[in-house]
């Protein structure tokens, strides 16, 4: 099989949209990339990732209107239609990416991602894996009680799109990721303040700042509640049936307290696809 056969067809935006533009459709589309095109030709790709960390960055002086997505985006990687998985899952990782365009500039063909490598490995591998074997045992987290700018702050000082949010008993309740804080920047963006100025323009600032909404606003304010488990001795097969079930990019793992001791993510995964390509070559 092919990375051809399970590719999926692209959702594009224009090289003129703003930020702004491109959180509203990953929002409504439930996307976490978009194929940036000019003159109906692709000229770069766009993730949730890239526009948090360019988005909340210390750099970043503009208000999300303002933002042109040209300015985010990066170069498209592109494979050929014959790409084994275990190739485009070794290419993702030397890369850094979490897709790949199949085709060229002139033709392309779909977009595979690190999802549709989920999906493969839960279909043709066999329960040979552990959890154990290829979780990460080093995560991100904050607490309950830590004000939004510091959990931002963390955030990018890590370049983790998401971080686990801890209670005063170290239990991890909740997670928080770039999209929850890109639904507050919409709501944010569409008020208006007693001078009828549209604070949009304030939003960076405001995540950041120590004043404002970004010291009143605590991690459990904003946190996406609860948080999906699985023991370090499960079969990797039911990490991957959780993840594409649940839609969320990787789990906790519990120890055998039934205490955290790590993360399974996508990335993860693909690595235990790849690692079979070094596999192949000593057979």
């Amino acid at each position: 099989m092919s990375v051809v056969d399970i590719c999926k067809k692209p959702i594009s935006i224009l090289n003129n949209s703003t930020a702004s533009d491109v959180i509203t459709k990953l929002l409504e589309n439930n996307l976490s990339r978009l194929i940036v095109v000019e003159d109906k030709k692709p000229v770069g790709i766009i993730t949730e990732k890239d526009i948090g960390l360019f988005l909340f960055s210390e750099t970043t002086k503009e208000g999300l209107d303002d933002i042109l997505i040209s300015k985010i985006m990066k170069p498209i990687i592109f494979v050929e239609r014959t790409s084994t998985m275990e190739n485009s899952a070794k290419t993702m990782l030397e890369r850094g990416v979490s897709s790949l365009v199949i085709g060229t500039k002139d033709n392309l063909e779909g977009v595979f991602t690190k999802t549709d490598l989920i999906r493969y490995y839960l279909k043709n591998y066999s329960g040979n894996n552990k959890v154990v074997d290829f979780m990460t045992h080093k995560y991100i987290f904050t607490h309950t009680a830590a004000p939004l700018f510091k959990v931002v702050r963390k955030m990018l000082e890590n370049k983790v799109s998401r971080i686990i949010v801890k209670d005063q008993n170290e239990v991890p309740v909740g997670i928080i990721s770039f999209r929850d804080l890109f639904r507050i920047s919409i709501e944010l963006g569409s008020e208006e303040d007693d001078s009828g100025y549209t604070i949009s323009n304030q939003i960076r600032k405001g995540f950041l700042s120590e004043e404002g909404f970004g010291n009143i606003s605590l991690a459990r304010d904003v946190m996406s509640k609860g948080i999906i488990s699985i023991k370090f001795n499960d079969d990797l097969k039911n990490a991957c049936k959780l993840i594409l079930e649940n839609n969320i990019s990787g789990l906790a793992v519990l120890d055998g307290n039934n205490s955290l001791s790590g993360i399974i993510s996508k990335t993860d995964i693909t690595r235990a696809i790849a690692i079979w390509i070094n596999f192949n070559n000593i057979l």
